[in-house]
């Protein structure tokens, strides 16, 4: 059943009294379920769930809220939303009612009634795409992100990995997804050396370099990157690195450990590259 279309935000309580349905119960529910109480102060029913109905929601803090309704003051959202008698308890998940129950029930049925009707509890996103990532299961985990960066409340790890998918396949994609993580993120400085491996690999080629031994492998190097071909890239760097250290103030150096951040640790060609870089250095 949908009630109505909503307009827009919420309240931040937990637990609250309504006085605009649409604002705080429906659009609200599309961030986290709404258990909405309808009630009124002559009922005694009513009176006798509150305690057990508001103790029961405390316990599932974070996976839903309660929104109380008087319906004396509300019978026009009451009658919408096919309030027959009261107590009536409903839950809304995404501007729906998904279930709901009538009567002063105890507090272990509302939580037996909620651990039921709740949408499960938020699985940990970012191990599962690195579970999947591990496995080789690229497409599985680039879906799984695509799905999670719906939200815009996403933790700034599945932009991190996103744009990391994304890099060289799809840059201005990439930037947009790295444009989202703040600067106080811990995802920060990967996202900032992702930057650079872009720059490196799309500006760098049309820039005037001073003459070194270095110059020829080192634009070799972001020619390499610009089509895709990262170990060359990386072989490429080893060789400006070799040829001169000093070069464009250790800018062969910079751009290495730039792409051992894009890779990531667990990738084997950080781990070969880094062992090269070290015999070099």
């Amino acid at each position: 059943m949908n009630i109505d279309k909503p307009p827009a935000s919420g309240s931040s309580e937990s637990i609250f009294d309504v006085q605009d349905f649409p604002r705080e119960v429906l659009e609200r529910s599309r961030e986290i379920p709404v258990l909405v109480d309808f009630w009124a102060p002559w009922c005694g029913p009513c009176k006798a769930l509150a305690p057990a109905i508001e103790a029961a929601v405390r316990k599932f803090a974070g996976r839903v809220v309660l929104a109380k309704v008087n319906t004396d003051v509300h019978q026009d959202w009451a009658q919408r939303a096919g309030v027959r008698g009261i107590p009536n308890v409903k839950l809304i998940v995404d501007g729906r009612i998904a279930d709901e129950f009538t009567g002063a029930l105890p507090q272990s049925a509302i939580e037996q009634f909620l651990e039921r009707a709740l949408p499960p509890p938020p699985t940990d996103i970012l191990s599962d795409v690195d579970a999947l990532l591990a496995e080789g299961h690229t497409a599985d985990a680039r879906a799984l992100l695509l799905h999670a960066a719906r939200d815009p409340d996403a933790p700034a790890g599945v932009w991190l990995r996103l744009a990391r998918l994304l890099l060289l396949e799809e840059p201005r994609t990439a930037q947009a997804w790295l444009a989202r993580i703040p600067a106080d993120a811990k995802e920060y400085d990967d996202a900032q050396a992702m930057r650079r491996v872009l720059d490196f690999a799309h500006t760098v080629p049309k820039t005037a370099l001073p003459e070194s031994p270095a110059r020829a492998p080192y634009l070799a190097a972001a020619q390499h990157l610009g089509r895709g071909a990262v170990d060359e890239a990386m072989d490429s760097l080893i060789a400006a690195v070799r040829a001169d250290r000093k070069f464009e103030d250790d800018a062969a150096r910079k751009r290495l450990v730039d792409l051992f951040a894009w890779l990531g640790s667990a990738d084997e060609r950080t781990r070969e590259y880094r062992m090269r870089l070290y015999d070099v250095l």
